[in-house]
């Protein structure tokens, strides 16, 4: 099975490393929801935090076309880097896949549904296979 990129942000459920649940901290003081784990309220600084499930839906808040990538990036280039709006009200940013990247104004529109897909990730230099989160519209 492969292991999760991050598993302060992703759970996987399935043995195929195909399948997972965003995670992410809720505060009981003030009802804030954070992305991936927190030692304290980024909105009110309480420590009352509990673990919880994220949506796997949300709505493509920004996205931009990356042509020149970080070094290390094991994606074909060029690649769409979306920000999303989970409706509990977090952003996460990640690849948008499943779309052209050219002409993108025929697929990807600020506003429109989109969805979590895991995919695997080939390993780097014998390493074990990586489970990473990322978009596709929905």
């Amino acid at each position: 099975m492969p292991e999760s990129i991050d598993p302060t942000r992703l759970r996987l459920t399935n043995q195929e490393g195909t399948q997972g649940v965003l995670l992410g901290t809720h505060c009981r003081a003030c009802g804030a929801y954070v992305f991936g784990g927190a030692v304290f309220c980024q909105a009110c600084s309480s420590r009352d935090l509990e673990p919880v499930d994220l949506a796997s839906r949300g709505t493509l808040y920004s996205f931009t076309i990356v042509r020149v990538p970080a070094q290390g990036w094991p994606g074909p280039v060029p690649y769409i880097l979306g920000q999303v709006e989970l409706p509990e009200g977090p952003q996460v940013l990640a690849e948008v896949v499943d779309c052209v990247v050219d002409p993108i104004e025929d697929k990807l529109k600020i506003g429109m549904d989109v969805e979590v897909v895991i995919r695997v990730v080939n390993p780097e230099e014998g390493g074990p296979e990586k489970s990473v989160y990322k978009w596709r519209p929905a």
